[in-house]
């Protein structure tokens, strides 16, 4: 049996999304090889299932290699250093020099290069198909207890080949990992007992590491116990013979190719027998291994004092496997004989031996858990600069500061990993901020940030430690047309290869300084960076550009440092057609998808419409699951089927379930449900194993939406949430919102909502609180805390007269086999009075409603029914007689004045629905309330807010299950509630065994 072109199409898909992802994509590479996609793989098909086997050892196959920063070494510190801190980062470095050069003899730091494969399509293609017939079968032989990068499978344990990306996400087993390691302490030590725990990681793990193991028989049938077909084995060799012979063409004429993601799953492998070793042998309280990082946690029984001591009980309880290295490199050394070729060294520098007992040890793993608590905090809230745009030149010294932080795990004695953490954590706000805002909102925080950049980052020794964020930064200001900063960044980038080659001697890590000249190692580096600054320019560069920004971009193809750095003369015409390119191609700054997505929902900044890149024969590339869903895709996005852009078929960012609910013109309809299936098959990888929310149309239409979490009480959180007059009738005129201020506001509110202890349910939000294109962002953040969102958006304009007043859920949904969400949006069906003139006043605008006549419909999000009336709404009495019996609670979001009316209403329908009534009115105007049926007066305002003078959230609990058991009685008991209304007839599904007066 041969392979065909739809495997290849498979792992062409894989390992697009796979090289995307790298710290060091080649975006030119992937663009030039879709151009002709289909005879590139049928050419590299034909070599695969040909007779011939050389052709994988010809470096026009493999590819090549450059060298990548990792850090300034032998940096001496003078006497009183610590002491005397220098503002200037510069001056530092200089004052540094100075010190070294006087010595006697002179000195220099050392700034080590890491040698990094820069694989061909072609190889990362071959991999690719590697990992789907023949890898997973090596990654199902790995012991649970190996948490990285393992490969994406489906719930029946089979490899996922239709999943985009070969592995499963990082953050998951990385958190698995790290907090069952500290819960076994906490287990331990709560338990009085003594223990140890020990980290440890490879020294330059994958270039000391030699892959033909992966070709020994003895290895693969005998440790691994694996039959290979003859079509497999020959697949095997293939690949591993052509990534020896790439590291036969490095200097290092060894390793694994750094960058290929196929070679995590090789050392994976490498280490199998230390994991059956440590299990089998040690028997510990917790072995855990992340790639090369080891976490083993042990009791003290035998009472280990001193490292020699533990360290030689470990070597005699693994027979041959661990001993001390010999030489000149002092650790421990992994042996096994399948290894023979390779160097598994755990280097004393990187190992760490904790002795914890008693509170110390208690307090100790507290304080690391804490810490972990905290950062995940960071990184799943939303996005919140300084409201002070000089603060975010602090916090930038602060991130890149070599003190000050706690490490969140038993090996970061030192700080870079945080460091990295910190910055990445300030980027990532502002390229949110740059999808969400107007460049000239945020202008100043950008500015102040790209001064702190090009201060304290661009600068040795930081620099290096910081490398991997460059691209980023100069794709986020050729994107904001920060065409000035953009020059200074050049300026120092540019000084930096200067400073490196004038300054430092250079080696590359895992070889001696003579052994490669440190200009060719420069010199590979200094083009690898002309291409990523080339690489970024291209992907974000703007569609347009006005008279003084052309002057300002001629100004910087006009720098002598473009000339040095072999940019010179890149116009705006070529850039501007680089980037329509990458956008195709789905390799942009922003993805394609956007430019399929509602206007309102995503910035329209950096989108191409217009210009599409098709496929030549679909149907011969893609199998029929994915191309049938694709069809699906073509229709709801208005595009003929069999023309399908290139970057979607082959997507790096597909859409999300979330996106299409949005999408879809009806998604709660049967054919919906079933075309959405198919889509999610062809996007993600994977089936909806379970039921998608559906609609069952009758006189009062109602919604199921799956949901696990508990239905007997809710936890609903209020937002006291002010949008002014002026952002009103902005969103009315289509004029840029005045109120700069208010992104951070509404930021700063839902990370209040996701910090609560204790858990939220349900988060609701006024009726026009907030722009639609920031929905999205905030619903997937509270999703991931498992709570519900209900706000009411800005106007959503149809046509040149008209606007839609809608309300849009995100609600938390379990029917996948997994944690999503689905989006519901309903329309306001009549304007309010006031409302309806003022916006004839302001815009000529009237309501056009893409609902109207619709019944009000029911949502059943698991076992809580409520419905939602938008303002005025509420004063429809038909409303709320059609809600009677149906519903627990009524969510109100408003903009209203008139509250003293509404607070009869609120009053009134929590006793004549008989359900708990939610509104939420604008902080300006206050009122907003949870109120009860309750039998005691006191009782029934579980929660009343009004005024502040800073956005808040107060929360307040429903007993959905007690309100159901008063109403499922015939007659009404003695409380809590008041007693039903006369009429009163509950849904049947709503009712549940009664309990006792």
């Amino acid at each position: 049996m041969s392979w065909t072109l739809a495997d290849m199409g498979k792992a062409y898909r894989k390992a697009k999304v796979d090289l995307y992802y790298t710290t060091s994509p080649s975006m030119l590479a992937i663009a030039d090889y879709e151009v002709a996609l289909e005879s590139n793989l049928r050419r590299l098909l034909d070599k695969i299932n040909g007779t011939a086997t050389d052709w994988v050892e010809e470096v026009d196959f493999f590819g090549g290699y450059t060298y990548l920063p990792t850090s300034v070494k032998d940096i001496i510190q003078a006497e009183g250093e610590e002491e005397l801190k220098l503002s200037a980062p510069r001056a530092v470095w200089g004052q540094t020099l100075d010190r070294m050069s006087a010595q006697k003899p002179p000195r220099r730091p050392t700034a080590e290069f890491r040698l990094t494969a820069k694989c061909s399509l072609d190889l990362h293609v071959l991999s690719t198909l590697w990992m789907m017939k023949v890898g997973h079968k090596f990654d199902r032989c790995l012991k649970p207890s190996a948490y990285g990068n393992r490969l994406r499978r489906q719930s029946d344990g089979e490899v996922n080949e239709l999943s985009l990306g070969s592995f499963s996400p990082y953050m998951a087993p990385f958190r698995a990992w790290r907090d069952k390691g500290l819960a076994a302490m906490t287990e331990a030590l709560s338990d009085e007992k003594k223990v140890i725990a020990i980290t440890a990681d490879v020294s330059s793990f994958y270039h000391e590491l030699n892959p033909d193991f992966m070709l020994d028989t003895a290895f693969v049938s005998g440790v691994l116990g694996l039959e290979l077909s003859a079509n497999e084995e020959k697949l095997n060799f293939l690949f591993i013979n052509a990534i020896t012979a790439w590291a036969a063409s490095t200097p290092l004429e060894q390793g694994l190719p750094v960058g290929l993601p196929a070679s995590a799953l090789i050392a994976n492998m490498a280490l199998i027998e230390l994991d059956r070793m440590m299990e089998r042998e040690v028997v510990p309280l917790y072995y855990g291994r992340y790639v090369d990082d080891i976490m083993l946690v042990m009791e003290n029984g035998a009472g280990f004092t001193t490292p020699a001591e533990l360290w030689d009980w470990l070597f005699s309880r693994s027979g041959t496997r661990l001993s001390r290295a010999a030489g000149e490199s002092p650790g421990v050394q992994y042996s096994a004989p399948y290894l023979e070729n390779s160097c598994i060294l755990f280097a004393n520098a990187k190992n760490k031996i904790f002795l914890l007992e008693g509170v110390s040890g208690r307090v100790l793993v507290d304080s690391i858990e804490r810490q972990v608590q905290e950062r995940a905090s960071e990184w799943r809230s939303l996005p919140s600069l300084p409201q002070q745009a000089s603060d975010v030149a602090t916090e930038m010294v602060a991130a890149t500061q070599s003190d000050g932080e706690i490490a969140d795990n038993l090996r970061k004695t030192d700080s870079l990993t945080m460091r990295r953490a910190g910055f990445a954590l300030q980027l990532r706000d502002l390229e949110a901020y740059e999808r969400d805002l107007e460049p000239e909102v945020w202008r100043d925080h950008r500015l102040a940030f790209y001064g702190a950049f090009v201060e304290h980052v661009l600068v040795l020794p930081n620099f290096f430690e910081l490398a991997t964020y460059i691209t980023r930064v100069i794709r986020l200001a050729t994107a904001c047309k920060d065409f000035v900063q953009l020059a200074e960044m050049i300026v120092a980038i540019n000084s930096l290869v200067d400073r490196v080659s004038d300054d430092c001697n250079v080696c590359v890590k895992s070889k001696n300084v003579d052994d490669i000249p440190g200009s060719d190692v420069v010199n590979s580096w200094k083009y690898h960076l002309t291409l990523s600054l080339y690489e970024s320019l291209g992907s974000a560069f703007p569609s347009a550009l006005s008279p003084s920004e052309k002057i300002r971009w001629e100004a910087i193809i006009a720098l002598p440092e473009m000339r040095a750095l072999s940019l010179q003369g890149i116009g705006e015409t070529a850039l501007q057609t680089q980037h329509a390119r990458f956008f195709m191609h789905d390799l942009a700054y922003s993805p394609l998808r956007f430019a399929f997505l509602p206007k309102e929902l995503v910035s329209q900044r950096g989108l191409v419409r217009g210009q599409t890149e098709t496929i030549g024969d679909p149907v011969a590339l893609l199998t029929e699951p994915v191309w049938r869903g694709l069809q699906a895709v073509m229709r709801w996005i208005d595009l003929l089927p069999e023309a399908i852009p290139i970057g979607l078929a082959f997507p790096t960012r597909p859409f999300s379930l979330a996106e299409l609910f949005v999408v879809v013109r009806d998604p709660f309809a049967p054919e919906s449900r079933k075309a959405l299936s198919d889509a999610m098959l062809s996007l993600r990888g994977f089936s909806l194993i379970s039921k998608l929310p559906y609609l069952e149309s009758c006189t009062n239409p109602s919604l199921r939406v799956q949901s696990a979490l508990p239905a007997k009480t809710k936890r609903i959180a209020l937002g006291s949430w002010k949008t002014a007059d002026e952002s009103w009738t902005a969103s009315v005129v289509k004029c840029v919102d005045p109120d700069a201020d208010r992104y951070r506001r509404l930021n700063t509110l839902i990370n209040e909502a996701i910090s609560q202890s204790g858990g939220i349910d349900y988060l609701i939000l006024p009726e026009l609180a907030l722009p639609a294109k920031w929905f999205m962002r905030i619903a997937h953040k509270l999703q991931a805390r498992r709570i519900s969102l209900i706000a009411g958006i800005e106007y959503l304009h149809a046509g040149e007269h008209g606007i839609r007043n809608q309300v849009w859920a995100a609600l938390a949904h379990d029917g996948l086999g997994f944690p999503s969400m689905m989006i519901y949006r309903q329309d306001k069906q009549q304007l309010a009075l006031h409302e309806e003139q003022e916006l004839h006043r302001l815009g000529g605008l009237k309501l056009h409603s893409s609902s109207a006549e619709q019944p009000l419909t029911v949502i059943h999000h698991g076992g809580f029914s409520f419905a939602i009336l938008v303002c005025s709404e509420l004063t429809n009495i038909n409303h709320r007689a059609r809600l009677r019996g149906q519903i627990d609670a009524l969510f109100v979001p408003e903009w209203n004045r008139d509250t003293t009316t509404f607070e009869a209403l609120v009053e009134s329908a929590a006793l004549d629905i008989h359900a708990f009534i939610i509104q939420c009115n604008d902080r300006q105007y206050g009122d907003s309330r949870i109120r009860a049926p309750y039998r005691d007066a006191w009782k029934r305002d579980i929660v009343k807010i009004k005024g502040g003078v800073r956005d808040y959230i107060v929360t307040g609990d429903i007993n959905v299950e007690s309100l159901r058991q008063f109403q499922s009685s015939h007659r009404s008991a003695d409380g809590p509630f008041k007693p039903m209304p006369d009429g009163f007839q509950i849904a049947a599904e709503r009712k549940i065994l009664p309990v006792r007066d």
